[in-house]
């Protein structure tokens, strides 16, 4: 039983504590407001640049479509020249499938489609190549082997140019590096501002009450316990920080995503922007409580320390 009671009443502290620090916070509503909405925006930072990376990562997966290769014919070939080629490619055993696009054909898609029927209609003759789309077989779809297929196509009389469709995914993939890469720096640095941030007002909150700790030491207070509203303090800067800023980064996905939605539209995808999911925003608001924990351990613990009864 006296176990159990000396228990009971270690918590019951520490939930004091807790709830004090979160009414002081409270009763200083102008300074602390200003800090508060600092953290916020630090917090913002990085939270978007997630959102950035995390999306440029999930239109990547969504275009992982098979590598396919682009044959331009020579202008002076003749149609049933490039029916022939077609059905010649169309034999090989590195490729599954193919599709052929005549001159005229290519020219109607492109007044559809582009929205130049006005200026077409000015050209006297066709400007557009035969057009062979070629889809490696399943074997052939990796980068290198798609890459040894374009370079043997290239060495056929009728064929003037080939693109590889894959070239643009790896531009994607490099895309996609540089916005991770970049969120992690912005995530590095601006979580180093929210500890520095929690750090500095919880050292003048030491300095301020430097009488108030010293009466407290004289009475036999440890600096443990002294810190320990400090601590609650830290951490629940961080939480409420933490909680603005998942709240302005909804507020920016939500504005956001009309624009995201247009520009999918033009390359006929649906694509719609995606936020911070219920274990992103709860491993932000962790990180920030955590950050004001660390800081307020280190800031006013080193201060606390230097301060003695007189």
């Amino acid at each position: 039983m006296p176990v159990a009671r000396k228990q009971t009443g270690f918590f019951a502290i520490h939930k004091q504590q807790c709830f004090e620090a979160l009414n002081d916070l409270f009763k200083r509503p102008l300074g602390n407001i200003l800090t508060l909405a600092v953290l916020a925006f630090a917090l913002t930072l990085p939270s978007t640049f997630y959102l950035l990376a995390k999306n440029v990562t999930l239109v990547a997966q969504a275009w992982q479509n098979p590598t396919q290769l682009t044959l331009y014919l020579d202008n002076n070939a003749s149609e049933q020249v490039g029916a022939d080629f077609s059905e010649q490619l169309q034999s090989w055993s590195e490729i599954e499938a193919v599709t052929y696009i005549s001159p005229d054909q290519g020219l109607e898609d492109f007044r559809e489609h582009a929205g130049f029927e006005q200026a077409l209609s000015l050209l006297d003759e066709n400007p557009l190549p035969a057009v062979i789309i070629v889809r490696p077989a399943p074997d052939w779809q990796n980068n290198e082997q798609a890459a040894q297929l374009a370079t043997k196509i290239r060495t056929e009389p009728t064929v003037d140019e080939v693109r590889l469709d894959s070239d643009w995914l790896q531009r994607l993939a490099a895309i996609q590096d540089l916005s991770v890469t970049l969120a992690l720096l912005m995530s590095g640095l601006m979580l180093f501002a929210v500890f520095l941030i929690v750090g500095n007002t919880l050292r003048l909150q030491v300095l301020n009450q430097k009488d108030r700790i010293q009466v407290m030491k004289m009475v036999g207070a440890t600096d443990s316990f002294i810190l320990r509203p400090y601590l609650y303090v830290g951490v629940w800067f961080g939480l409420i920080g933490a909680v603005i800023a998942w709240v302005l980064t909804t507020i920016v996905t939500i504005l956001l995503d009309s624009a995201v939605e247009k520009l999918a539209m033009l390359y006929d995808s649906n694509f719609r922007l995606v936020g911070l999911s219920w274990d992103e925003s709860l491993i932000l608001m962790m990180t920030a409580a955590f950050l004001g924990l660390l800081a307020a351990r280190f800031s006013a613990g080193r201060h606390l320390k230097e301060i003695e009864p007189i």
